[in-house]
């Protein structure tokens, strides 16, 4: 009985030891400990009127977080792709048109949808402080009738 435990606690160990190592280099690694979610403020967030109303002026930036391919299906007219999953691979793109005291509005699509949130998070992390979020952007914009479009180009 005991050998048999022994074992046992070895297989586990070695599985432990193997899972880590993976994870360690996995491209798509999970970190070990996650940094605590910081709740969002009302500050921001910005309603769908005073979205549409910055649109018009054309002097807001409009940062689709979701995967490239729901951008392409449609998306706010203008508005450039910057997926929160591909943000270190994708930024360097986007940062040559960016200021840093740019206006920006991150939107992806759902109440429950967190990519925005994360997008905005990242923005602010580099400095970008005017970043605001458009909840629920893409269907709201979408039911509202304004301008959309498709493809991979804003």
């Amino acid at each position: 009985m005991a050998h048999n435990l022994q074992r046992a606690l070895v297989i586990a160990c070695a599985g432990a030891v193997l899972g880590l190592a993976d994870n360690l280099i996995s491209p798509r690694r999970i970190p070990y400990i996650a940094a605590p979610k910081v709740a969002p403020q009302p500050t921001d967030f910005i309603s769908l009127a005073d979205a549409k109303q910055l649109w018009q002026t054309g002097a807001t930036f409009f940062l689709d977080a979701r995967a490239t391919a729901d951008y392409a299906a449609g998306h706010i007219a203008g508005a450039y792709n910057l997926p929160a999953e591909e943000f270190d691979a994708r930024y360097p793109q986007i940062a040559t048109i960016l200021a840093p005291d740019t206006a920006i509005v991150t939107y992806c699509d759902g109440l429950q949808c967190d990519l925005s949130h994360h997008l905005t998070a990242r923005l602010r992390q580099l400095h970008y402080q005017n970043v605001r979020v458009l909840q629920n952007g893409w269907t709201v914009w979408h039911q509202a009738g304004f301008t959309t479009t498709t493809g991979d180009k804003p």
